[in-house]
């Protein structure tokens, strides 16, 4: 049974992360450190944790959190080839990513000290691109989400929140 409210409430947490590490109210390393601690904290309660980085899955990369133009790439570690499949909790901690998605500058830099065999750079980003099963594809939406995993979102009302 899942509770769904939780994973809500952390991406709530992420979305106001978001918008002081935006105003650079905050840095980047503890802006990080906060989202990666919702994804976590969602396992508390449902195991759901996808639904605490709903807001910047498809849009932020989780390296840099760089706001990423609708339309150009956004690689999600989680869309590797199928050899990858047992590494993404791995990488996505050695790597200090705040969600599974990197911009391509990132991706580039970052992941060659993962390309073993037949794999390099190139043939990753050309299997992510060309996945059938990756339904979203890699392009960032670029904007953040209009509403909380399906849900409006409340108006701003508290002082933290203007």
């Amino acid at each position: 049974m899942s509770c769904h409210d939780i994973g809500r409430g952390m991406n709530d947490v992420v979305r106001r992360t978001i918008t002081l590490y935006d105003r650079n109210e905050i840095a980047l390393e503890p802006a990080k450190k906060i989202i990666a601690t919702c994804e976590n904290a969602v396992n508390w309660c449902d195991g759901n944790s996808y639904e605490a980085l709903d807001y910047i899955r498809r849009c932020r990369c989780g390296k840099c959190l760089k706001l990423v133009p609708k339309g150009e790439k956004l690689y999600s570690i989680y869309d590797l080839p199928y050899e990858y499949e047992n590494k993404y909790p791995y990488m996505q901690e050695e790597l200090e990513l705040a969600s599974d998605g990197l911009c391509e500058e990132c991706f580039d830099r970052l992941m060659p000290a993962y390309c073993y065999g037949d794999w390099n750079i190139e043939s990753m980003k050309k299997y992510i691109e060309n996945d059938d099963s990756n339904s979203d594809g890699c392009l960032s939406e670029g904007q953040h989400r209009e509403f909380n995993n399906k849900h409006l979102w409340r108006e701003a009302t508290y002082w933290y929140e203007l």
